[in-house]
């Protein structure tokens, strides 16, 4: 640089050493501070938001039941399982869920020859030759789809297509599991039960073999519940995960703020208390939308038992102000929809579960002695899965023309057996208008 400065003159050269050199300094030290500053900006611009939507997908895919790609093998085996379930005459998820529970809704042969559905006794008899390990075409997978399916139906004949009683449904897993001959409660079964709820996590599992197993994956009945969930409100997601659940969990979080605000978070049971509902029921049950409808898939409810246990409140807060018909299907019940958003109450006391799929579609159960009902269509949860009394704020829907309009309502007798009319359970204030 001296030859540069050797050319110029020398009033120019002080010139520049005392009032730009030093000028120079301090913008470049502003300049770098400014650049660096706003790199660390952008940078957290553009990575906070990713970092809310990853964190947030990931804490949302915990309250599934079954992984994204099991939920995708659902899907693309649906049509299929339920072709297989007709024919032998069972239930229309067992396939999928016996599959899920031998080999993960895999499609690669495990090593141990028993093929994806786990025909352990088939094979070990000579009945069938060894499945050999490795990936199988669609059509290896039906056939073994249908040959599980066909010895779980002869290993439970009693069970039909349209089955819906949970003890049998249970009973039958655990034939397909023990033998035909087991006499063991299926409720104290981990291949049945395990992760069903609280008292029934790492439950430990004697094969056929005598091997002891102690279980991580959700036992047959869950994972049947799970599966019908999903099935039962199939529909395209509004977005991409990575969007939807951070969306889905800040309207959780606004809508338990609703539930604050309503006081419906601690909400006591109103119905009779136990053990005096003999004279007391007869006097003081409220009127409801109708009579109980009795036809197709429906039964009459039993009338006697605990009418603290009974379904007694609507499951939606505000009156709705539109219903479908009564629908037959994986839960046979009916729709109803407000007219604006409302929150979705716990009609009667029991054990709540929730069931939730990849499209985020949002389903609860509650159960108790005497009653099973779900709710499925939530836009949100605002109970965690436990006990719960009737009242108690469990959810919320959007109302009319909106994404998540309203619920679809189904209501189980578990003392007789059968799908009965959820209408004739909702009080007559609450009753939506006839059209």
């Amino acid at each position: 640089m001296e030859w540069v400065t050797g050319l110029l003159p020398g009033w120019l050269v002080e010139w520049m050493r005392v009032y730009v050199v030093p000028f120079l300094k301090i913008q470049v030290r502003v300049m770098a501070r400014a650049l660096l500053t706003g790199m660390t900006d952008t940078l957290l611009f553009l990575s906070l938001p990713i970092t809310i939507s990853l964190g947030s997908q990931s804490i949302w895919n915990a309250r599934y039941e079954l992984t994204l790609t099991q939920q995708a093998q659902i899907e693309r085996w649906a049509s299929v399982a339920q072709l297989i379930a007709y024919r032998e005459n069972v239930p229309p998820v067992v396939p999928l869920v016996l599959w899920y529970k031998e080999n993960s809704l895999g499609e690669e042969n495990p090593n141990n020859c028993e093929g994806i559905m786990g025909l352990y006794t088939a094979v070990s008899t000579g009945e069938l030759p060894c499945f050999p390990p490795g990936p199988q075409t669609p059509w290896e997978i039906i056939r073994q789809l249908q040959l599980g399916t066909h010895v779980f139906k002869t290993y439970c004949p009693e069970i039909t297509y349209t089955t819906t009683d949970p003890k049998l449904i249970k009973k039958c897993y655990l034939y397909y599991n023990a033998g035909p001959r087991s006499r063991m409660n299926p409720d104290a079964s981990a291949y049945v039960m395990n992760g069903y709820d609280a008292l029934h996590q790492n439950m430990v599992l004697t094969d056929v073999q005598g091997r002891q197993h102690r279980l991580t994956a959700l036992g047959a009945w869950p994972v049947h519940l799970a599966i019908q969930a999903q099935l039962a409100q199939r529909s395209e997601p509004i977005a991409a995960p990575i969007l939807l659940a951070p969306a889905m969990l800040l309207q959780e979080l606004l809508d338990k703020i609703w539930t604050l605000q309503e006081g419906l978070h601690k909400r006591e049971d109103s119905a009779i208390p136990p053990g005096i509902e003999s004279t007391a029921a007869a006097l003081t049950t409220p009127a409801t939308c109708r009579a109980p409808v009795v036809q197709d898939c429906f039964i009459a409810p039993h009338t006697d038992g605990d009418m603290a246990l009974r379904p007694a409140g609507s499951p939606l807060f505000v009156a709705p102000t539109k219903r479908g018909e009564l629908m037959c299907g994986l839960f046979p019940g009916i729709d109803l929809i407000p007219d604006k958003a409302s929150l979705v109450v716990a009609p009667m006391p029991g054990q709540l579960i929730r069931y939730t799929d990849g499209n985020g579609n949002l389903t609860i159960q509650i159960e108790n002695d005497e009653w099973i009902v779900w709710i499925i269509g939530l836009r949100s949860y605002t109970a965690a899965e436990g006990a719960v009394t009737t009242g108690v704020a469990i959810g919320a829907v959007s109302g009319a023309g909106s994404y998540k309009p309203g619920v679809h309502y189904a209501v189980y007798d578990k003392v007789n057996a059968g799908f009965v009319d959820a209408l004739s359970f909702i009080p007559a204030d609450m009753c939506p208008p006839t059209d």
